[in-house]
């Protein structure tokens, strides 16, 4: 673009037709702007409340209906969801997964399985301890409410033999074969447990972390696309002056 050309534009850019036409162009510009940014925050309010709702825990009975057929392994979009379970623990089905560090120290994991009101039995890692005898490891009596994040099975050492009262892996499939009853896919990772007791394992970690809730891709596309318009009407503007401005015969 010459600099004749370019000077042919801004003089014409002030002429009442390119005044009022820039108008129109700026009003859509600053509009589209608006919409785009519009749909970006929509997009962050709708991440933001999908994590707060699935950081906020659920009942059992909500992920494995009662009378429901259960499934042989724990659904891949439950993995990580924060649940509540209220039942009574069963001191013949107790388990220490052996081998488990906790900061490096060596231990075993407390496994217990919990009856739930309908009869079902869901595995609870209660905990950590550095030896599966003390007293932290006794089973709390009465009615309890656990609020864990749910787990899915460990598939490794599927056969490793163990001795009595001890496993070498969490699997919901072994346990019940070792406890003579059905469990709940999976197992729960306690949190936080009602009523709490002054001796109990210390807590471990999830090891599956909570997956992310899915992306908003629609009002994502949207937002950009209103920026883009932007863009264009101002590529079109800038476009059309600069036509017209080459065909005035001062700038030859």
């Amino acid at each position: 673009m010459s600099r004749t050309v370019a000077k042919d534009a801004a003089r014409l850019a002030v002429t009442p037709r390119w005044l009022a036409l820039g108008a129109i162009a700026l009003v859509f510009i600053v509009i589209a702007i608006l919409l785009g940014r519009w749909q970006w925050e929509r997009t962050q309010e709708i991440l933001a409340s999908e994590r707060a709702a699935l950081s906020q825990p659920v009942p059992i009975e909500t992920v494995f209906p009662s009378g429901a057929p259960l499934p042989s392994d724990l659904p891949g979009e439950v993995v990580g969801q924060p649940v509540t379970l209220v039942g009574e623990y069963d001191p013949a089905m107790q388990v220490a997964v052996i081998n488990r560090e906790l900061q490096g120290y060596p231990g075993v994991w407390i496994v217990t399985g919990l009856r739930l009101a309908d009869g079902r039995v869901a595995a609870v890692l209660r905990g950590w301890t550095s030896d599966a005898t003390d007293a932290t490891t006794q089973v709390p009596t009465g009615l309890v409410e656990v609020t864990g994040i749910l787990q899915p099975d460990e598939p490794f050492y599927a056969d490793a033999d163990s001795a009595d009262g001890t496993a070498a892996s969490i699997a919901h499939d072994r346990l019940g074969q070792a406890w003579g009853t059905d469990v709940l896919p999976g197992y729960t990772t306690l949190q936080v447990q009602e009523p709490p007791r002054n001796a109990a394992p210390s807590p471990v970690p999830p090891t599956v972390q909570t997956s992310d809730v899915a992306f908003p891709l629609q009002n994502f596309v949207y937002a950009f696309q209103w920026w883009i318009f932007a863009i264009f009407a101002l590529a079109v503007y800038l476009r059309w002056l600069l036509l017209e401005a080459r065909e005035r015969p001062d700038s030859e």
